[in-house]
């Protein structure tokens, strides 16, 4: 297993910024994504999951990274392990979840440890618990002490089976626009710096990170604009 010294972990902040991402004024220090923070005076880092002293160590790693993301960190889940979201008016398909997605599903679909990486840091706490997102009570899981009351737990746990979910990792572009009368063209602002294309698609598909920004909290639940009166919904939704 590759070890890295703390300091080199500050690297990654200024290459992680280097990348094309979305980057509003926010911070993920400090946020529900943060791991090393101490949540309602508890700390959980080092106790119900490795600490590796940095935010950004839980998900990405300047050397010896997964070319799955940038500088990625983390094993990801099979594509096709999921059920998908499906109706009658839906005028796309999913057959599989796409990799942009998956970063995030490696967390959120609750089958992988928060603190499982691929490169530890080579001064890191080693926990004796190593929590996962889900909704069971085994000792393994996030609801065995939260118990779905607290911290979004419910919310933020998708598990696999995305039946009931907004459908993910599908082409948004002119032809579907048409073919389902009430979506605006990918072409239309965004509102907030350019198009639909530009600021919410990844490779032309729609995915997790085309609504959520995972790395500013400014808009609860990270999301990339405000969706008061449903504005964030209707940047595609024409209603």
């Amino acid at each position: 297993m590759v070890k890295m010294e703390p300091k080199t972990l500050v690297i990654v902040i200024g290459l992680l910024l280097a990348i094309n991402f979305t980057v509003q004024a926010g911070t993920i220090q400090n946020s529900k994504h943060d791991l090393t923070a101490s949540w309602n005076q508890y700390k959980h880092a080092g106790v119900k999951f490795n600490d590796y002293k940095s935010p950004c160590a839980y998900c990405h790693v300047p050397h010896n990274s997964s070319s799955d993301g940038p500088l990625w960190n983390r094993p990801l889940p099979s594509a096709n392990a999921y059920t998908v979201y499906d109706s009658n008016t839906l005028d796309s398909s999913t057959t599989s979840i796409s990799t942009q997605s998956l970063l995030c599903l490696s967390c959120h679909d609750g089958t992988i440890a928060v603190d499982s990486v691929l490169n530890k840091p080579a001064d890191y706490t080693q926990a004796s618990e190593h929590k996962r997102m889900s909704t069971d009570t085994t000792n393994d899981s996030c609801n065995s002490c939260h118990n779905n009351k607290d911290l979004g737990v419910t919310e933020a746990f998708l598990s696999q089976d995305l039946s009931n979910d907004h459908p993910v990792s599908f082409t948004y572009d002119s032809a579907l626009a048409t073919a389902d009368g009430e979506l605006r063209d990918p072409s239309a602002s965004s509102g907030i710096t350019g198009t639909i294309a530009d600021d919410m698609l990844s490779n032309g598909k729609l995915e997790c990170t085309s609504c959520h920004n995972v790395h500013d909290p400014q808009y609860e639940p990270f999301l990339i604009k405000p969706n008061t009166n449903s504005q964030l919904c209707t940047t595609c939704h024409i209603k």
